[in-house]
């Protein structure tokens, strides 16, 4: 076995962390006949008691040596960790749904509180772990991707992030870089409305490359929004009107939050425009890194957010820390919860990317 500054075995110890605390959050609020206090222990742990936590391990700035990059490339133990959470949040959503049911006729608050704790797994493990898959070469990789973004209803993700964040990244034509002084809410409205319908475009894009009309059958956005529609049908069918509830409710919160942390990683952050009018390549300076030792394990190093966009198709277990890239000042679980005060953000962001303007002029 290759070593790695990714220590494997503490992540699988982290995943199946953050997968259980919707299950210890209800067993808890059962045993104590508290539930609309217990089932908030997911958000209260993410947000609030990890992040102290992962702020007081620190950063772990290390590289792997690239002389074992290729072996690590294709060791198959870090290949089942991202493949993993398709099985692992699928049964989530099963218990999830009758155990959201059965508290929805005793505290609709204690539901509420469940439905936002899984919707908080689903962004924090599901569609990070998704966003790991898409951009794999091998079909099980990619499809298991976007099973797990049908889960959570935004399946469009799988072709708008590949062929068109990758591609416009900091420029104006991606809807997924925050400008500078934009608010987090103004973010979410156009990524949430623009995003899904650039996914359609796209997708037809790609089949009339071939030859193909884009509203052809072959067309991958058939496949992903009807699992979803399935999906929810479901539920519905399963556990009714307050399971279809469950359903959505997850799936917002699950999309809410892949969106604020898109926010963040690209904020105010522009490639310069070249004589021609084209755009300068993306390097890592065009996104915001950040290598808290912790919260990477969680998020399979999505914080080392530069490297990957300077060199997408990398696994997660290779992925560098850039000392030249633009810093976060902590990982992305606390800068989600100050995106939602645009004030402190813009108090926070703001001189960093004026001081990062400042060091591409020099």
């Amino acid at each position: 076995m290759q070593s790695s500054p990714f220590n494997r075995r503490l992540a699988w110890f982290i995943l199946l962390q953050f997968l259980s605390l919707p299950l210890v959050g209800y067993a808890l609020g059962g045993a104590t006949g508290m539930p609309w206090l217990w089932n908030l222990l997911t958000p209260v742990w993410v947000f609030v008691v990890f992040p102290l936590i992962d702020t007081r391990v620190g950063l772990d700035t290390r590289n792997p040596p690239p002389a074992l990059e290729p072996a690590l490339t294709v060791e198959p133990g870090y290949r089942l960790l991202a493949l993993a959470a398709l099985p692992a949040h699928a049964l989530l959503l099963l218990w999830g749904g009758p155990a959201f049911v059965a508290l929805a006729g005793e505290s609709p608050m204690a539901a509420a509180g469940l439905g936002l704790s899984v919707g908080i797994v689903g962004g924090a493990i599901g569609i990070t772990y998704a966003h790991e898959l898409i951009h794999k070469p091998t079909p099980l990789e990619r499809n298991a991707g976007g099973l797990l973004l049908a889960l959570v209803a935004y399946g469009g993700f799988k072709v708008e992030h590949v062929f068109g964040h990758h591609v416009d990244v900091a420029t104006p034509r991606d809807t997924s870089t925050a400008r500078l002084g934009q608010s987090a809410y103004a973010f979410l409205l156009r990524a949430m409305v623009v995003n899904p319908l650039r996914a359609w475009q796209l997708a037809g894009e790609r089949l009339q490359a071939r030859g193909l009309p884009p509203w052809h059958w072959r067309n991958e956005m058939y496949l992903w929004h009807g699992l979803t529609l399935l999906l929810a049908t479901a539920m519905w069918a399963w556990l009714g009107i307050a399971g279809l509830v469950f359903f959505v409710m997850q799936a917002l919160v699950a999309i809410t939050l892949l969106e604020l942390v898109n926010y963040i990683e690209h904020y105010g952050l522009l490639r310069g425009r070249r004589p021609d009018g084209s755009y300068e390549r993306v390097t890592p300076r065009h996104s915001w890194n950040d290598s808290h030792r912790l919260s990477n394990l969680v998020l399979l190093n999505l914080q080392r957010h530069s490297d990957h966009h300077a060199h997408a198709a990398r696994r997660y277990q290779i992925l560098r820390h850039h000392d030249d890239a633009p810093q976060l000042p902590t990982g992305y679980a606390s800068l989600v919860l100050l995106a939602l005060v645009p004030p402190l953000w813009r108090r926070l962001m703001d001189p960093r990317v004026a001081a990062w303007k400042a060091a591409a002029a020099a």
